[in-house]
């Protein structure tokens, strides 16, 4: 099947797409605040992105963890000492093996990662509300477009 003339390319694509989801991902950072601000530092993206992990699934291994952000098991690491140092994750021996760390939030990481999610949620509903349904609908088709992005750039990281 050959595309219309008018259908965007991939070129045209790649050029607006990354502003795109950078000028939300600040936006909503900005509105809605930081991810844990009751944090003796400021979090860094990477220890944010290990925390939010922890956060969707306790118990998960270091090796894990970096499997799914695509970074070294030495690097995830070192952030997860950091965060146990900060008092926001707790790092427990798995008793099947106890060559392996476990981690999970600790109680006032969770606390401030429920308030941030309830922040971003009510920041994304607030926006959303001001659009009209046809755009409301156009992000909803666009969701299951940028999830199977998502499995392709996996692919090609395997790949790699």
């Amino acid at each position: 099947m050959v595309p219309s003339p008018t259908a965007p390319t991939p070129e045209a694509v790649s050029e607006s797409l990354m502003p795109a989801v950078g000028a939300v991902r600040r936006l909503l950072r900005r509105l809605a605040g930081p991810v844990v601000a009751a944090a003796p530092f400021e979090v860094s993206p990477a220890q944010r992105e290990v925390l939010l992990v922890v956060g969707k699934r306790a118990g998960r291994s270091v090796a894990e963890i970096a499997d799914e952000l695509g970074l070294a098991p030495n690097t995830v690491s070192t952030i997860v000492t950091q965060l146990v140092g900060a008092g926001l994750l707790v790092r427990e021996t798995d008793p099947q093996d106890r060559r392996v760390g476990r981690l999970r939030l600790t109680a006032s990481a969770q606390e401030a990662l429920d308030a941030a999610r309830a922040r971003r949620r009510g920041v994304l509903h607030e926006a959303l509300g001001r659009l009209g349904p046809r755009r409301v609908a156009e992000l909803a088709a666009g969701i299951d477009a940028l999830e199977a992005l998502a499995e392709e750039l996996r692919a090609l990281e395997r790949e790699r």
